[in-house]
Formats: structure tokens, sequence, C-alpha cells
């Protein structure tokens, strides 16, 4: 389906789930080159960026967050030349939408400047990076809330937060890391293409990338750590667990000793068939138990 938006200084075609006509229609009008063809259908899984005589062509990811909080790539790209613009999607993005929405309302009044094809490019660039950031920055709050209740007790339910929200941060870096050559490259590309005029626009979007980037780095090496904090946390208590239950087995190991011996079935047991026996056997069981506790208490173990 195309949607088209034809103004003074530049159309912009929108195409969604691009066939065949769609190819054949750009072919005609802006005679893009049949690598370019061959690129939008099918799509391809890897970001890419490539100039032509008349127009640049563009491959970028969108991580789309769907309801049961899974990161989707969907992939989008641009036929940018100097008086037009294409962009082509199977699926919705929602900060291209946002944007030919906004460019498709008539009542709005933009300076000349902004009546371009190249500053349309750069506002959707602009707004995917900060969609982007956007949606890490939601990530960065759930790891503060999580560092925040750590000492809490609650271990084991926050490692199994920790872990979710790593591959959260993983799916991100998969589809940002490998676009910084995009933004990188497009630093000289857009400005040899669009003129020295444009090369602020194109350093802003290398530097929000870079922010993006930056950010992800630092949920990672924090996630991480609370990770390594939490597995430090669950084995301490572990290990405490089990230090109370040794103290106990080797508290009660004497006692029960004592008291398999008085319980054989023999006729020459120390204190057997006199009046005070049972209190001495017990007697004996607790000064037992007083020395094991005394002897604990001064190597510390308890």
């Amino acid at each position: 389906m195309r949607q088209t938006i034809g103004r003074k200084n530049y159309a912009w075609i929108d195409i969604t789930e691009p066939t065949e006509d769609d190819i054949k229609y750009l072919r005609e009008k802006f005679n893009i080159h049949p690598l370019t063809a061959s690129a939008i259908i099918p799509a391809i899984h890897y970001p890419d960026l490539d100039q032509f005589k008349n127009y640049l062509f563009m491959i970028l990811h969108y991580p789309h967050l769907t309801d049961k909080g899974e990161i989707k790539i969907r992939e989008f790209d641009f036929i940018a030349g100097q008086n037009y613009l294409v962009t082509s999607h199977q699926e919705e993005i929602a900060p291209l939408r946002q944007v030919f929405d906004s460019y498709n309302k008539n009542d709005l009044r933009r300076a000349d400047y902004m009546n371009t094809a190249p500053y349309i490019l750069f506002l959707i660039l602009n707004t995917f990076l900060k969609n982007i950031l956007a949606k890490i920055n939601e990530i960065v709050k759930e790891i503060d809330s999580i560092e925040a209740r750590l000492f809490t007790g609650d271990e084991r339910v926050m490692l199994a937060e920790i872990s979710s929200l790593k591959m959260k941060i993983l799916d991100f870096w998969r589809i940002v890391e490998p676009q910084r050559m995009i933004f990188e490259s497009l630093r000289a590309t857009g400005t040899s293409f669009y003129g020295p005029d444009f090369r602020h626009y194109f350093v802003i979007l290398h530097r929000a990338h870079r922010r993006i980037e930056n950010t992800l780095k630092n949920a990672k090496e924090t996630i991480e750590a609370l990770e390594q904090t939490s597995h430090i946390l669950i084995t301490v208590r572990t290990n405490e667990v089990i230090r109370v239950l040794t103290v106990f087995s080797a508290v009660f190991m004497p006692l029960t000793f004592l008291a398999s011996i008085w319980g054989m079935n023999t006729n020459f047991l120390p204190f057997g068939n006199t009046e005070l026996d049972f209190l001495l056997i017990v007697i004996i069981m607790g000064a037992a138990l007083v020395a094991m506790l005394t002897y604990f208490n001064h190597k510390k173990w308890l």
C-alpha cells in the first residue's frame, strides 16, 4: 500500500508491505538501481547504507516491543533523493508513522528548511533514535528499581527479573550495535550528497546513536554487576543455612551416640537398674551439650 505526501519542495512516498508493482513504480518514477529493488523484496536482516548516483539507500532495524515484553526486529528502508523520500516497511514502524502523520496534516506551518527531503530524513532518523533511547531508559528505570530492592531478601525473585532485563539489553544491543556503521558513514555520505549545509544534522544523528550505545553499555555493566551481587547473596544465604544445619548435626551427634549406648540390650551398662539412672544419663547428655556449645562458641562457629 502506497501513501504519498506531495509538497512544493519534496515528495514523500510511504510503502507498507511492498509488492512487485511497487518496485516497478519506483523503477519507473525514481530510476532505482536493481540492487536496491532486490534489497527491498525480500527484506534482508542486516543494516546497510549505499550511495547511488541520484539517491541514498539505507536499511535500518527498529526494536518493536510486543505485548509480551519481547523485542522483535522490524526492518524499514529509505530511498532518499534530493527532493524526494521513499520509505518502505513490512510492518508498522511507530516513529516513522509519527512523522508521516505529522507531515500529512496540511494545517501545520513549517519553515522552508523543514519542507525539504533531507530535513524530513533527519527528522525521521532523529525520532527513530529518540524512540529507542526512551525504551532503553525504561529498562534503566527497571534496573534502578531492582538495585533498590536488592538487599530486601528476595534475591531469587530478583534474579529472574535480572535475567529478563539482561535478555532485553542483549536484544537491543544486537539491533543497535550493527547500526553504528550506518550513522558513522552517514556523516560523510549524507554531507557529500546533500551538501555541507546539512552536515550538522548528520553529526547530531551520530551523537544520538553514540548516546544510545553508551546508555546500553552502562545498563549492561550494571545488570551484570547486579546479577553477580545477587548470586553472591544467594550463596551467602545458602552457606548460612548449611552452617546452621552443620552445627546442629555436630551438637546432637554425641547426644545421639550416648543415647545409642544406653539403648543397648546388655546387663553391664553404667547406672543400670538404679533409681537415678535416667537423671544421671540426662545430666551426662546435658554436660556434653554444654561442652559442645562452649567449644563452638570459643571457635566462633556460632
